[in-house]
This record gives C-alpha cells, sequence and structure tokens, in this order.
C-alpha cells in the first residue's frame, strides 16, 4: 500500500482547483469555483469546487470527492493509479509497494489479454478459415495496408478457440471474464464472447488495445449485428472514441465525428485521418471534453437516417457545452460517408466537408423540413418552433438569425425576435422554477438514501448540518461538543455516524479532512458529506451552543414532520425559519 503521508504530499502539491481547471472551465463564484459538471450533461453550472475544503460536489448528479476521487473518475483509473497519475504531475516518485495492487494486477493483465486477443484474431483473418471474412474486408474497399493500420481481424467460427488460445498462454478464467473476451455458457464451461464476426479494436490514447467490436458478415451468422466488449476495468465506452490514437496526430486541430468504424477507416484510407467515432449513438460529455483535447472544430458525420439526425441533435449542446466549434455535414447521394466516397471520391468529400453548416443553420434547416411553409398553418407552427429553439440562443445570435427567419417568411424581425424573447422568458421561469423545486426537496432531504430520517425531522436535523459544518470548520470545538453531546442524541443515525467519525478522527490526533471521512464513508455518503460541510448554513461559532440545545430538545421530544407533503414554497419557508431561529 501507498503510505498515508504519500498520499497526503500529493494532495497538497495537487491544488484541487487546478487540476480541475484542467479539464472543466471553472469560474470564480465567491471562494469557490462553478462549472458544467464532467460527468453528466447540464446547461445550467452545478458543479462546484471548494478551494477551502479541497473538494468537490456537483448539485446535477451528487458527484463529490476528492483531488483523487476526480481524477479516478475523470481518467477511469483506479483509487491507486489515480495516486500515481497526480504523483506523476506534482514531479513526486511514488514509493515502492510491498505487493502489487489487486486492481491495478487485473487491469494490467487484461491490457495484455487484448494484445493477444488483437494479434490472434488479426492472424485468423489471414489463415485459410479466415477467407471469407477477408474478401469482406476487401469488398468494401479496405486495403491490407489499411487492415493492419488499424489491426482488423476475424474471431474464428468456434466456441472456444480465443480461450484455449489465452488458457495456454497462461490467462486463468476469471481475468478472461474479466476482460469480457468470453463468458460463462449454460452448462459453466466458458465460451468465446465474440465467434465468427469480423473484429474492430479499440484502442485508447497511449496505444492500449482495450475493448472489441465485432460485426457479422454473412446474412446467415446467427445475433445481432454487432458484439461490443461491455465496461471493464480498462475500458468505459463513454470515455473512448473509436481511432482517437490515430487522430490525435493531426495538426488541423478539426476532427470528423463518424457513427460507425468503416466510415472512419473509409476516411482514412481516403487521406482524412481526423476521423473518429463515438461508440454509441450520441456523445457523451466525456468523449466531447477527449475531442477538445485535440480539436477546437469538430464536424459531425452521422448517417442520413433518423437515429442518425435525432443523434446529432442530441451531441451538438453537449459539444458547444465543452466550448467546440460545431459543423453538420450534409451527405446526398449517399447514406454515410463509407459510401459516398466509394461513389464520388475523395476530392468530392473534401468539398463536402468545405461547405458544411454550422450547429445553429442545421438546427434551423431541420426544424424547417417538418413544416410546409407555404401554409398559414405550416407558417405558424414552424415560426413558434424555431423561436423556442433562437431562445435559447445567445443575444448576437438570435439577432442574425431572426433576420433570416424573417426573410424566408416575409414578416417584420421584431415579430420573430418578440416570439422567441417571449419564449426565452418561458423557458426561464420553467428552469427557475424546476431548480427552486428540487432546492427544496434536496434541502429537506426528501428522497434521500443517505439520510432518510432527515425529511421527518427537519428541525433537527437542519440543526444537526449546521453542527457539523460548524465543527469541521472550527475543529477546536469537536471535543466540547462531544463532552456536552454525546452522539446518541443526534436525531438522524447517518448525522450520528458523522459526528461520531469526527471525534473519533480528532480524538486519534489528526486533522479533520475530506480525505479521511472518504475512507470511512460510501461514494453517495461522501457526497452527502461534502455537501453538509459546505453548505455555509453557519457563520461563525455563535450558534454553538443554541444548535447543541435544539439536538437535544429535538431527540428528547422528537415531533416528526412529514416535508414530502409539503410545497416546495412551505419547504423553503420552514428551512429558512429553522436557519433564523424563529421557530
Amino acid at each position: 500500500m501507498i503510505p498515508a503521508e504519500f498520499i497526503n504530499e500529493v494532495k497538497d502539491r495537487n491544488d484541487i482547483t487546478d487540476v480541475i481547471g484542467g479539464y472543466v472551465n471553472l469560474k470564480r463564484s465567491g471562494r469557490n469555483s462553478k462549472g458544467l459538471c464532467p460527468f453528466h450533461s447540464e446547461k445550467t453550472p452545478s458543479f462546484t469546487v471548494y478551494g477551502d475544503t479541497s473538494s468537490f460536489y456537483c448539485f446535477g448528479c451528487q458527484t463529490a470527492g476528492d483531488v483523487i476521487t476526480f481524477i479516478s473518475k475523470i481518467e477511469n483509473l483506479d483509487y491507486v493509479e489515480a495516486v500515481k497519475f497526480l504523483a506523476n504531475r506534482a514531479g513526486l516518485v511514488v514509493p515502492e509497494e510491498g505487493k502489487n495492487d489487486g486492481l491495478s494486477h487485473m487491469r494490467l493483465r487484461i491490457k495484455e489479454q487484448n494484445r493477444e486477443a488483437g494479434r490472434f484474431f488479426y492472424k485468423s483473418l489471414y489463415s485459410p478459415a479466415g477467407k471469407q471474412a477477408l474478401e469482406y474486408f476487401h469488398s468494401r474497399g479496405l486495403t491490407d495496408e489499411i487492415i493492419r493500420r488499424f489491426g482488423l481481424g476475424w474471431s474464428p467460427d468456434g466456441w472456444d478457440q480465443l480461450v484455449s488460445h489465452l488458457n495456454g498462454l497462461g490467462y486463468k478464467r476469471e481475468e478472461i471474464l474479466a476482460a469480457d473476451l468470453g463468458f460463462t455458457s449454460r452448462k459453466g464451461g466458458l465460451i468465446d464472447r465474440f465467434r465468427n464476426r469480423v473484429m474492430f479494436p479499440i484502442i485508447d490514447i497511449q496505444g492500449n488495445v482495450v475493448a472489441f467490436g465485432g460485426r457479422k458478415f454473412t446474412e446467415d451468422a446467427g445475433g445481432g449485428k454487432y458484439v461490443n466488449t461491455s465496461d471493464t476495468l480498462i475500458y468505459k465506452k463513454t470515455n473512448q472514441l473509436f481511432a482517437m490514437n490515430i487522430a490525435k496526430n493531426d495538426k488541423t486541430r478539426e476532427l470528423i465525428l463518424c457513427e460507425g468504424y468503416m466510415d472512419v477507416i473509409a476516411l482514412h484510407q481516403a487521406g482524412f485521418t481526423n476521423a473518429v467515432a463515438a461508440l454509441g449513438t450520441a456523445v457523451t460529455p466525456q468523449q466531447a471534453r477527449l475531442l477538445h483535447k485535440y480539436a477546437d472544430r469538430v464536424v459531425l458525420s452521422q448517417d442520413g437516417d433518423e437515429a442518425g439526425q435525432k443523434s446529432i441533435a442530441r451531441s451538438i449542446p453537449i459539444m458547444k457545452a465543452e466550448g467546440l466549434d460545431v459543423r453538420v455535414l450534409q451527405i446526398t447521394g449517399a447514406k454515410d460517408p463509407d459510401e459516398f466516397i466509394r461513389k464520388f471520391g475523395p476530392e468530392r468529400f473534401k468539398r463536402l466537408l468545405e461547405g458544411c453548416s454550422n450547429d445553429i443553420e442545421y438546427s434551423i434547416l431541420r426544424i424547417g423540413g417538418k413544416y410546409d411553409i407555404s401554409t398559414d398553418d405550416g407558417r405558424l407552427h414552424y415560426l413558434r418552433e424555431v423561436c423556442d429553439y433562437l431562445s435559447g440562443l445567445g443575444t448576437l445570435e438570435r439577432e442574425v438569425y431572426a433576420s433570416r427567419i424573417a426573410d424566408r417568411l416575409h414578416i417584420e424581425k421584431s415579430a420573430v425576435l418578440s416570439q422567441a424573447d417571449a419564449s426565452a422568458r418561458r423557458r426561464e421561469k420553467s428552469e427557475k422554477e424546476k431548480e427552486f423545486r428540487e432546492m427544496a426537496r434536496n434541502t429537506a432531504g426528501i428522497g434521500s438514501k443517505v439520510n432518510p430520517d432527515r425529511s421527518a425531522h427537519l428541525k433537527g436535523s437542519t440543526a444537526e448540518y449546521a453542527l457539523l459544518e460548524m465543527l469541521f470548520s472550527h475543529q477546536d470545538l469537536i471535543k466540547k461538543a462531544a463532552d456536552m453531546l454525546p452522539p446518541e442524541q443526534f436525531v438522524t443515525e447517518f448525522g450520528r455516524r458523522v459526528y461520531s467519525k469526527f471525534i473519533e478522527i480528532v480524538d486519534s490526533g489528526q486533522e479533520l479532512t475530506v480525505s479521511l471521512l472518504s475512507r470511512e464513508f460510501s461514494e453517495s455518503e461522501t457526497a452527502e458529506i461534502i455537501r453538509i460541510v459546505n453548505s455555509g448554513e453557519s457563520r461563525g461559532t455563535g450558534d454553538f451552543g443554541e444548535l447543541i440545545e435544539i439536538i437535544r430538545t429535538e431527540h428528547s421530544t422528537p415531533r416528526p414532520q412529514d416535508a414530502a407533503k409539503l410545497s416546495p414554497d412551505e419547504l423553503l419557508e420552514q428551512m429558512n425559519r429553522l436557519r433564523k431561529k424563529k421557530t
């Protein structure tokens, strides 16, 4: 194990605001910093970094932790690897460990297996048995050179050929299962995950084979069109992009985001080596961040069917939130880039790229395609929807595109802007009401799995939270609090456990930190603790004695309140009264 002293030094040498600022566009908000959460899609910043307590908390998805937790989640690393990552960032040398960490060792074994599996699939493709699979690739216009560059292959049509191969190399059953290269049959045997499919290795930025996609290439093959590696210790599809290991070397700062493996490979063969593909339908925030690391502009090139267009619509706001310049490629005469290049050649595709529209033009055009604006009814419905879209744009963009829409409909620009402004007001009101309701529920702990007692004991639990926040900020008061208020007098079980841990840590002579607490509580409990200690509900220590008295009284004469039956207005009014000690 890595010594605790070294872990503390790693945290001290990696300022949490600086580290997170490398991944999230943070803006100062008082003593803290805020930004869009990198772990879920959102339009309004709810991700907060607390420099004072070296912690972060997202009010949207409740993800929280310290700097090691953040790196672990954002880079998909286990705890030890995250410590090593930060140590390297700070120029520190990790002390030699007495034994290999279990998870790290398994991750290494999975990487080694995937490399061996990739070699096995490639060799099988060029074997006599793989003739039909190789002919399939050639029929799609792929050369042997591009096949080798991408490490394409074929999984033999058998039950355990890869499993037997890996067994022969010394890999154990649990390791093969952990890599998702095999699975347990109904009879309890271990059989291959991929059988009789052309294989596409997924390679990460560091050049490791982390997963595979297998596509059936004959109509009589069983199963779905694709079989893909499930998430493993080294792979999470929401974090990866196919061919980014090659495209990252492009110097144009522009990437083409395609829908499938074959589109990407066809583009690379045609000379467009900046093509990548998301491993799903729409882009995730993690993938958008990876795109922005290597590009300022992304051209979306999806299939022209309804699924492809919906994917574009979902992907645009996620990439714009990351600060990317988004363009949309409109393909005509072919269903995808692969078919277009085979029919018309690379030069025509290049001209297509040069003429692609920006995301606003694309969205307005897509809305226009829904309605027949030669009719009054169609014009009215189009105006309502397009103005609703304009309401989400900035003032300058709204002005520019309102003029174009007015010209198309032969109406006054002021009419378009008036409708867009009204829509913007409705949108803002709706978002504020939603935020208000959610804040009220969170404040009262309604639906909380971490502290289910909270909503039934508003007054006592509010005092508990305020006291815990005060004690975290003024740790010299903890021993005094322990003398005055034993843990068993807390009204909520969760608050009681946190308070007990505060006392235990201070009694042991250690400093109370978020990182230390995170070792003692679950991830969701740690998130709630971070929310409590950064709530700012107490000011100074003047309420110390009164908070303790409230908790004592509520414990001895509990008056359960069903907060779930109160309206959001009533909830917040109740909570404000409690904070102001008017009850």
